[in-house]
């Protein structure tokens, strides 16, 4: 009987360290919460931008399939931005999947980011704002990326609301 209960004792020390695992911590071999936030922000960014063609080019032929291989690019661009490859990200992004409380912390992260920068954006109607500060509020490495010249050119094709 004394036997038994050691080896019942010995399994549950080692059911309860296995149980406890390794907290909120997220392997090294996968992308931490903040990264992988950082680059699903993007990825939303991505996303709502090719929506937003799709809008302005209604009648073009199979649009949805165009938009999606636009969407493609620009995924493929936001990772290179971040320094991330695609098999990374997979695999980060299904070990996410795995784990919903942590994947549940990962996009509470990206809402509260897409809801700051949706405050800095402030009146969508302020034509008094340069292109340049509009999208640099949306989208912050704008200056490194966009080639945008000093005088405003895009303001032309802007739709205005009347």
């Amino acid at each position: 009987m004394n036997q038994i209960s050691k080896y019942t004792a010995l399994g549950l020390i080692v059911l309860l360290l296995f149980a406890c695992g390794e907290g909120e911590n997220v392997p090294s071999k996968y992308l931490s919460k903040e990264k992988m936030s950082s680059i699903m922000v993007d990825m939303s960014l991505a996303d709502a931008y090719s929506n937003e063609l799709l809008v302005q080019q209604p009648y073009t032929p199979a649009a949805d399939s165009l938009r999606q291989e636009r969407v493609k690019v620009y995924y493929r661009q936001v990772l290179d931005l971040h320094k991330v490859s695609v098999k990374e990200f997979m695999e980060s992004y299904r070990y996410y999947e795995a784990h919903p409380n942590r994947l549940k912390d990962v996009l509470e992260l990206v809402q509260s980011n897409l809801a700051v920068r949706k405050l800095q954006l402030g009146n969508p109607m302020d034509e008094n704002a340069p292109v340049r500060f509009r999208v640099k509020s949306i989208f912050p490495y704008a200056d490194s990326v966009l080639l945008l010249p000093k005088s405003d050119t895009i303001r032309p094709f802007v739709k205005r609301q009347p």
